[in-house]
Protein backbone atom coordinates (compact mmCIF):
# COMPACT_ATOMS: atom_id res chain seq x y z
CA UNK A 1 0.00 0.00 0.00
CA UNK A 2 0.90 3.85 -0.65
CA UNK A 3 0.55 6.18 2.04
CA UNK A 4 0.73 9.88 1.13
CA UNK A 5 1.89 11.61 4.45
CA UNK A 6 1.28 15.25 5.09
CA UNK A 7 1.43 17.89 8.00
CA UNK A 8 3.42 21.25 8.72
CA UNK A 9 4.23 22.75 12.00
CA UNK A 10 7.04 22.43 13.60
CA UNK A 11 9.02 19.56 15.73
CA UNK A 12 6.25 18.65 18.22
CA UNK A 13 3.67 18.65 14.90
CA UNK A 14 5.62 16.07 12.92
CA UNK A 15 7.27 13.67 14.93
CA UNK A 16 4.62 12.21 15.87
CA UNK A 17 4.05 11.57 12.30
CA UNK A 18 7.66 10.71 11.69
CA UNK A 19 6.99 7.78 14.29
CA UNK A 20 3.43 6.85 12.18
CA UNK A 21 5.63 6.50 9.23
CA UNK A 22 8.36 4.54 10.64
CA UNK A 23 5.51 1.92 11.64
CA UNK A 24 3.79 2.16 8.51
CA UNK A 25 7.24 1.31 6.94
CA UNK A 26 8.24 -1.45 9.31
CA UNK A 27 4.55 -3.06 8.18
CA UNK A 28 5.39 -3.22 4.66
CA UNK A 29 3.78 0.05 3.58
CA UNK A 30 5.78 2.57 1.31
CA UNK A 31 5.42 6.25 2.14
CA UNK A 32 5.68 9.79 0.70
CA UNK A 33 5.92 12.90 3.18
CA UNK A 34 5.13 15.93 2.62
CA UNK A 35 6.29 18.85 5.52
CA UNK A 36 8.31 22.03 5.85
CA UNK A 37 12.18 21.68 5.77
CA UNK A 38 12.28 21.48 9.53
CA UNK A 39 11.44 17.58 9.23
CA UNK A 40 13.82 16.45 6.79
CA UNK A 41 16.60 15.67 9.19
CA UNK A 42 14.30 13.70 11.09
CA UNK A 43 12.50 11.50 8.30
CA UNK A 44 15.66 10.92 7.34
CA UNK A 45 15.48 8.24 9.72
CA UNK A 46 13.07 6.42 7.92
CA UNK A 47 12.96 5.10 4.33
CA UNK A 48 10.04 7.42 3.62
CA UNK A 49 10.22 9.47 0.20
CA UNK A 50 10.45 13.71 1.60
CA UNK A 51 8.81 15.92 -0.26
CA UNK A 52 10.08 19.84 0.91
CA UNK A 53 8.17 22.61 1.54
CA UNK A 54 9.56 25.64 0.69
CA UNK A 55 9.11 26.68 4.36
CA UNK A 56 10.91 26.50 7.75
CA UNK A 57 8.71 27.04 10.43
CA UNK A 58 11.15 26.72 13.51
CA UNK A 59 12.94 30.15 11.75
CA UNK A 60 9.47 31.62 11.59
CA UNK A 61 9.00 31.31 14.74
CA UNK A 62 12.10 32.29 15.89
CA UNK A 63 11.99 35.98 13.95
CA UNK A 64 11.02 39.16 15.67
CA UNK A 65 7.75 38.66 14.66
CA UNK A 66 7.06 34.84 15.89
CA UNK A 67 8.27 35.48 19.17
CA UNK A 68 5.72 38.40 19.51
CA UNK A 69 3.06 35.65 18.29
CA UNK A 70 4.27 33.30 21.13
CA UNK A 71 4.51 35.72 23.75
CA UNK A 72 1.29 37.50 22.67
CA UNK A 73 -0.38 34.84 24.94
CA UNK A 74 -3.82 34.89 23.46
CA UNK A 75 -5.55 33.02 20.89
CA UNK A 76 -6.42 35.12 18.63
CA UNK A 77 -2.68 36.73 18.33
CA UNK A 78 -1.60 33.38 17.91
CA UNK A 79 -4.14 31.56 15.20
CA UNK A 80 -3.56 34.95 13.29
CA UNK A 81 -0.17 34.28 13.12
CA UNK A 82 -0.06 31.21 12.36
CA UNK A 83 -2.92 31.51 9.95
CA UNK A 84 -0.18 34.52 8.38
CA UNK A 85 2.74 31.99 8.14
CA UNK A 86 0.60 29.44 6.34
CA UNK A 87 -0.61 31.60 4.26
CA UNK A 88 2.50 33.17 3.20
CA UNK A 89 3.56 29.26 2.42
CA UNK A 90 0.20 28.37 0.97
CA UNK A 91 1.59 27.47 -2.71
CA UNK A 92 4.89 25.47 -1.34
CA UNK A 93 1.81 23.49 1.27
CA UNK A 94 -0.16 22.86 -1.73
CA UNK A 95 1.63 21.65 -4.08
CA UNK A 96 3.58 19.28 -1.91
CA UNK A 97 0.44 17.59 -0.22
CA UNK A 98 -0.34 17.26 -4.36
CA UNK A 99 2.50 15.75 -5.30
CA UNK A 100 2.87 13.66 -2.19
CA UNK A 101 -0.60 12.33 -3.10
CA UNK A 102 1.23 10.97 -6.66
CA UNK A 103 -0.23 7.08 -6.67
CA UNK A 104 -1.38 6.76 -3.47
CA UNK A 105 -4.01 4.71 -1.65
CA UNK A 106 -4.69 6.75 1.15
CA UNK A 107 -3.90 10.10 2.30
CA UNK A 108 -2.89 10.93 5.91
CA UNK A 109 -3.18 14.28 7.09
CA UNK A 110 -2.22 16.95 9.78
CA UNK A 111 -4.55 19.64 10.96
CA UNK A 112 -2.31 22.16 9.04
CA UNK A 113 -2.66 20.59 6.41
CA UNK A 114 -5.62 19.12 6.57
CA UNK A 115 -7.48 21.47 4.23
CA UNK A 116 -5.83 21.36 1.56
CA UNK A 117 -5.30 17.68 1.35
CA UNK A 118 -9.47 17.31 1.89
CA UNK A 119 -9.30 19.22 -1.71
CA UNK A 120 -6.79 16.79 -3.23
CA UNK A 121 -8.83 13.28 -1.62
CA UNK A 122 -12.22 15.01 -3.07
CA UNK A 123 -10.41 15.63 -6.53
CA UNK A 124 -8.56 12.42 -7.15
CA UNK A 125 -11.37 10.04 -5.42
CA UNK A 126 -8.36 9.00 -2.98
CA UNK A 127 -9.96 8.28 0.29
CA UNK A 128 -8.26 10.14 3.24
CA UNK A 129 -7.73 9.77 7.42
CA UNK A 130 -7.01 12.87 9.49
CA UNK A 131 -4.88 12.82 12.23
CA UNK A 132 -4.86 14.91 15.33
CA UNK A 133 -2.46 15.35 18.09
CA UNK A 134 -5.05 17.54 20.21
CA UNK A 135 -8.48 16.95 20.45
CA UNK A 136 -9.59 19.37 17.88
CA UNK A 137 -13.15 17.98 16.98
CA UNK A 138 -16.23 19.41 18.27
CA UNK A 139 -17.54 18.31 22.01
CA UNK A 140 -19.42 19.99 24.72
CA UNK A 141 -17.47 17.91 27.05
CA UNK A 142 -14.87 20.21 27.60
CA UNK A 143 -13.24 23.75 25.51
CA UNK A 144 -11.63 23.99 22.60
CA UNK A 145 -7.91 23.54 23.49
CA UNK A 146 -7.14 26.60 22.23
CA UNK A 147 -9.19 28.77 24.93
CA UNK A 148 -9.60 29.61 28.24
CA UNK A 149 -10.49 26.10 30.39
CA UNK A 150 -12.25 27.57 33.07
CA UNK A 151 -15.94 27.83 32.40
CA UNK A 152 -17.88 31.28 33.22
CA UNK A 153 -20.01 31.40 36.02
CA UNK A 154 -23.22 32.49 33.92
CA UNK A 155 -23.06 29.52 31.57
CA UNK A 156 -23.56 26.28 31.33
CA UNK A 157 -20.57 24.32 30.70
CA UNK A 158 -22.51 22.67 27.37
CA UNK A 159 -22.90 26.34 26.38
CA UNK A 160 -19.95 27.24 26.70
CA UNK A 161 -17.68 24.64 25.69
CA UNK A 162 -19.44 24.27 22.08
CA UNK A 163 -19.23 28.13 21.81
CA UNK A 164 -15.14 28.17 22.16
CA UNK A 165 -14.98 25.73 19.37
CA UNK A 166 -17.22 27.39 16.76
CA UNK A 167 -15.81 30.67 17.29
CA UNK A 168 -12.18 29.75 17.26
CA UNK A 169 -13.03 27.61 14.26
CA UNK A 170 -14.62 30.47 12.77
CA UNK A 171 -11.52 32.69 13.21
CA UNK A 172 -9.59 30.20 11.94
CA UNK A 173 -11.66 29.83 8.65
CA UNK A 174 -11.44 33.42 8.20
CA UNK A 175 -7.69 33.30 8.10
CA UNK A 176 -7.53 30.46 5.37
CA UNK A 177 -10.78 30.39 3.34
CA UNK A 178 -9.30 32.61 0.89
CA UNK A 179 -6.42 30.13 0.11
CA UNK A 180 -7.97 26.54 0.46
CA UNK A 181 -10.56 27.62 -1.97
CA UNK A 182 -7.85 29.44 -4.60
CA UNK A 183 -6.29 25.95 -4.29
CA UNK A 184 -9.74 23.99 -4.60
CA UNK A 185 -10.80 26.03 -7.34
CA UNK A 186 -7.22 25.06 -9.26
CA UNK A 187 -8.26 21.39 -8.93
CA UNK A 188 -11.76 22.08 -10.15
CA UNK A 189 -13.67 21.87 -7.04
CA UNK A 190 -16.09 24.44 -5.48
CA UNK A 191 -16.01 26.09 -2.64
CA UNK A 192 -15.20 25.04 0.93
CA UNK A 193 -18.40 25.60 3.08
CA UNK A 194 -16.08 25.63 5.98
CA UNK A 195 -12.83 24.47 7.52
CA UNK A 196 -12.19 21.37 6.87
CA UNK A 197 -12.12 20.37 10.93
CA UNK A 198 -15.96 21.17 10.89
CA UNK A 199 -16.47 19.92 7.36
CA UNK A 200 -14.78 16.28 9.03
CA UNK A 201 -18.12 15.29 11.16
CA UNK A 202 -20.55 16.52 8.44
CA UNK A 203 -18.75 14.20 5.54
CA UNK A 204 -18.28 11.45 7.86
CA UNK A 205 -14.22 11.33 7.29
CA UNK A 206 -12.52 8.84 9.55
CA UNK A 207 -10.39 10.82 12.16
CA UNK A 208 -7.21 9.08 13.95
CA UNK A 209 -7.02 10.64 17.50
CA UNK A 210 -3.24 10.36 18.74
CA UNK A 211 -3.84 10.72 22.14
CA UNK A 212 -4.69 8.09 25.21
CA UNK A 213 -8.24 7.61 26.78
CA UNK A 214 -6.37 7.73 29.63
CA UNK A 215 -5.55 11.20 29.66
CA UNK A 216 -8.33 12.57 27.94
CA UNK A 217 -11.17 10.38 28.13
CA UNK A 218 -13.55 9.94 25.03
CA UNK A 219 -16.16 12.63 24.94
CA UNK A 220 -19.51 10.98 24.23
CA UNK A 221 -20.42 12.86 21.19
CA UNK A 222 -17.78 11.75 18.97
CA UNK A 223 -18.75 9.18 16.51
CA UNK A 224 -17.29 5.57 16.18
CA UNK A 225 -15.62 6.61 12.94
CA UNK A 226 -13.20 9.37 15.56
CA UNK A 227 -10.80 6.65 16.91
CA UNK A 228 -8.27 7.62 19.91
CA UNK A 229 -5.40 6.25 18.91
CA UNK A 230 -3.32 6.42 22.01
CA UNK A 231 0.09 8.44 21.46
CA UNK A 232 2.31 8.43 18.55
CA UNK A 233 5.87 7.54 20.00
CA UNK A 234 9.02 7.80 18.25
CA UNK A 235 11.08 4.79 17.97
CA UNK A 236 14.55 4.48 19.09
CA UNK A 237 15.60 3.26 16.04
CA UNK A 238 14.63 6.14 14.03
CA UNK A 239 16.79 8.68 16.95
CA UNK A 240 19.66 6.34 16.50
CA UNK A 241 19.54 6.80 12.59
CA UNK A 242 19.77 11.02 12.92
CA UNK A 243 21.97 10.94 16.03
CA UNK A 244 19.44 11.58 18.47
CA UNK A 245 20.25 8.70 20.54
CA UNK A 246 23.76 10.13 21.71
CA UNK A 247 23.47 10.76 25.54
CA UNK A 248 26.31 13.24 26.23
CA UNK A 249 28.94 11.37 28.79
CA UNK A 250 28.80 14.27 31.09
CA UNK A 251 24.91 14.13 32.13
CA UNK A 252 25.33 10.09 32.37
CA UNK A 253 27.81 10.52 34.22
CA UNK A 254 25.80 13.80 36.50
CA UNK A 255 23.04 11.33 36.83
CA UNK A 256 24.89 8.06 38.06
CA UNK A 257 26.06 10.53 41.14
CA UNK A 258 22.80 11.73 43.26
CA UNK A 259 19.23 11.53 43.27
CA UNK A 260 17.21 11.71 40.08
CA UNK A 261 16.76 15.58 39.31
CA UNK A 262 13.45 17.67 38.20
CA UNK A 263 13.53 17.81 34.83
CA UNK A 264 12.92 21.83 33.56
CA UNK A 265 12.22 22.48 29.86
CA UNK A 266 10.88 25.47 28.38
CA UNK A 267 10.59 23.96 24.59
CA UNK A 268 9.54 26.65 21.97
CA UNK A 269 8.30 29.69 24.65
CA UNK A 270 10.23 32.43 24.49
CA UNK A 271 12.71 33.06 28.01
CA UNK A 272 12.93 36.79 27.16
CA UNK A 273 15.60 36.91 30.36
CA UNK A 274 17.60 33.93 30.63
CA UNK A 275 19.93 35.00 33.02
CA UNK A 276 17.70 36.06 35.29
CA UNK A 277 15.57 32.54 34.52
CA UNK A 278 18.61 30.42 35.28
CA UNK A 279 19.53 32.30 39.07
CA UNK A 280 15.89 31.89 40.11
CA UNK A 281 16.21 28.15 39.01
CA UNK A 282 19.66 28.07 40.75
CA UNK A 283 18.35 29.50 43.97
CA UNK A 284 15.50 27.27 43.96
CA UNK A 285 17.73 24.40 44.23
CA UNK A 286 18.97 25.80 47.02
CA UNK A 287 15.94 26.18 48.83
CA UNK A 288 14.76 23.08 47.91
CA UNK A 289 17.83 20.79 48.10
CA UNK A 290 16.68 19.16 44.83
CA UNK A 291 19.09 18.37 41.79
CA UNK A 292 17.54 20.28 38.70
CA UNK A 293 18.42 19.88 34.98
CA UNK A 294 17.39 22.63 32.78
CA UNK A 295 16.01 22.23 28.92
CA UNK A 296 16.96 24.88 26.88
CA UNK A 297 14.58 24.38 23.98
CA UNK A 298 15.23 27.66 21.64
CA UNK A 299 16.38 29.67 24.01
CA UNK A 300 19.46 31.23 23.82
CA UNK A 301 21.17 30.18 26.94
CA UNK A 302 24.76 29.47 26.03
CA UNK A 303 27.25 30.80 27.99
CA UNK A 304 25.30 30.57 30.90
CA UNK A 305 27.30 27.31 32.32
CA UNK A 306 30.48 28.32 33.78
CA UNK A 307 28.96 29.09 37.31
CA UNK A 308 26.90 26.15 37.78
CA UNK A 309 26.46 24.31 41.11
CA UNK A 310 26.77 21.12 41.11
CA UNK A 311 23.35 20.47 41.53
CA UNK A 312 22.15 22.21 38.44
CA UNK A 313 22.44 21.13 34.97
CA UNK A 314 21.94 22.78 31.65
CA UNK A 315 21.28 20.57 28.03
CA UNK A 316 20.25 21.25 24.73
CA UNK A 317 18.22 19.05 22.77
CA UNK A 318 17.65 15.29 24.39
CA UNK A 319 15.78 12.28 23.77
CA UNK A 320 12.70 12.41 26.14
CA UNK A 321 12.16 8.93 26.43
CA UNK A 322 15.67 8.11 27.51
CA UNK A 323 15.74 11.39 29.92
CA UNK A 324 12.40 11.04 32.02
CA UNK A 325 12.60 7.36 33.61
CA UNK A 326 15.57 9.17 34.95
CA UNK A 327 14.24 12.28 36.18
CA UNK A 328 12.02 12.64 39.24
CA UNK A 329 9.48 14.80 38.05
CA UNK A 330 8.98 17.52 35.37
CA UNK A 331 7.97 20.45 34.75
CA UNK A 332 7.58 22.18 30.96
CA UNK A 333 6.08 24.48 28.95
CA UNK A 334 3.04 21.90 28.12
CA UNK A 335 3.05 21.22 24.46
CA UNK A 336 0.86 17.46 23.63
CA UNK A 337 4.43 15.90 23.16
CA UNK A 338 6.70 16.71 25.72
CA UNK A 339 3.22 16.02 28.36
CA UNK A 340 2.83 12.55 26.73
CA UNK A 341 6.77 11.46 27.30
CA UNK A 342 6.23 12.93 30.83
CA UNK A 343 3.06 10.97 31.71
CA UNK A 344 4.54 8.36 30.22
CA UNK A 345 7.04 8.07 32.38
CA UNK A 346 5.69 7.97 34.74
CA UNK A 347 6.44 11.48 36.33
CA UNK A 348 4.49 13.98 38.22
CA UNK A 349 3.93 16.89 35.67
CA UNK A 350 3.89 20.64 36.55
CA UNK A 351 3.12 22.59 33.12
CA UNK A 352 3.38 26.86 32.85
CA UNK A 353 1.74 27.65 30.25
CA UNK A 354 1.79 30.70 28.10
CA UNK A 355 -0.84 30.06 25.15
CA UNK A 356 -1.88 27.66 22.43
CA UNK A 357 -3.04 24.28 24.04
CA UNK A 358 -0.96 24.49 26.63
CA UNK A 359 -3.32 25.31 29.31
CA UNK A 360 -5.98 21.95 27.84
CA UNK A 361 -2.76 19.50 28.99
CA UNK A 362 -2.40 21.58 32.31
CA UNK A 363 -5.92 20.74 33.28
CA UNK A 364 -5.59 17.17 32.06
CA UNK A 365 -2.73 16.72 34.21
CA UNK A 366 -4.65 18.24 37.18
CA UNK A 367 -7.82 16.14 36.49
CA UNK A 368 -5.44 12.78 36.57
CA UNK A 369 -3.97 14.21 39.83
CA UNK A 370 -0.48 13.63 38.56
CA UNK A 371 0.58 17.41 39.16
CA UNK A 372 -1.65 20.76 38.08
CA UNK A 373 -0.32 23.60 35.95
CA UNK A 374 -0.31 27.73 36.46
CA UNK A 375 0.25 30.79 33.62
CA UNK A 376 4.05 31.45 33.18
CA UNK A 377 3.25 34.35 34.49
CA UNK A 378 3.17 32.96 37.73
CA UNK A 379 6.92 31.57 37.17
CA UNK A 380 8.82 33.21 40.46
CA UNK A 381 11.01 31.48 43.20
CA UNK A 382 8.38 31.38 45.98
CA UNK A 383 6.03 29.91 43.01
CA UNK A 384 8.41 27.35 41.89
CA UNK A 385 9.94 25.88 44.84
CA UNK A 386 6.12 25.57 46.09
CA UNK A 387 6.13 23.24 42.71
CA UNK A 388 8.28 21.20 43.40
CA UNK A 389 7.34 20.83 47.02
CA UNK A 390 4.61 19.18 46.03
CA UNK A 391 5.63 17.34 42.90
CA UNK A 392 8.05 15.20 44.84
CA UNK A 393 5.24 14.04 47.18
CA UNK A 394 4.13 10.43 47.95
CA UNK A 395 0.70 10.54 46.83
CA UNK A 396 1.20 12.33 43.46
CA UNK A 397 4.23 10.05 42.85
CA UNK A 398 2.10 6.98 43.31
CA UNK A 399 -0.83 8.65 40.58
CA UNK A 400 1.26 9.30 38.19
CA UNK A 401 3.66 6.23 38.10
CA UNK A 402 0.18 3.82 38.02
CA UNK A 403 -0.83 6.83 34.59
CA UNK A 404 2.40 6.03 33.35
CA UNK A 405 1.94 1.80 33.72
CA UNK A 406 -1.22 2.03 31.32
CA UNK A 407 0.06 4.04 28.91
CA UNK A 408 3.21 2.46 28.40
CA UNK A 409 0.68 -0.70 27.73
CA UNK A 410 -0.81 1.07 24.93
CA UNK A 411 1.01 1.18 21.42
CA UNK A 412 -0.64 3.99 19.50
CA UNK A 413 1.68 4.19 16.11
CA UNK A 414 0.28 0.22 15.55
CA UNK A 415 -3.21 1.27 16.26
CA UNK A 416 -3.58 3.82 13.61
CA UNK A 417 -1.53 1.38 11.10
CA UNK A 418 -3.95 -1.05 11.83
CA UNK A 419 -6.95 1.34 11.28
CA UNK A 420 -5.35 3.14 8.12
CA UNK A 421 -5.07 -0.41 6.20
CA UNK A 422 -8.63 -1.48 7.58
CA UNK A 423 -9.81 2.28 6.26
CA UNK A 424 -7.88 2.19 2.67
CA UNK A 425 -9.00 -1.78 2.14
CA UNK A 426 -12.42 -0.66 2.48
CA UNK A 427 -11.77 1.85 -0.49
Amino acid sequence: MKVSVSTAGSRGDFEPYVALTQALISAGHEVTFAAPRDARRLVAGTDAKFIEMDLEVREVLRSEEGQQWLAAGNVEAYLGGITKMLSDARHTIGTSVLAAADGADILVTGVNTEDYALAVSQARGTPIVLGHLTPWLLTDEFPQPLTPQVVPADQSAEQYNLGTHQVAEDVYWQGKRDDINEFRGSLGLPPAPSAALTWTVELGLPTLQAFSEEVVPRPHDWGPRNVMTGFWRLQSEVRRRVGEAEIPEWLAGWLAIGPPPVFLGFGSMPVLDPPKLLDLIVRAAERTGLRLLVGAGWSDLSGLTGELPDTVRLIGAIDHDWLFPRCRAVVHHGGAGTTAAGLTAGLPTWIYTVFSDQPFWGDRVARLGAGGYSNFLEFDLDHLTGVLGQLVGEDVRRRAAAIGERLRAEDGVSAAVRLIGEIAGRH
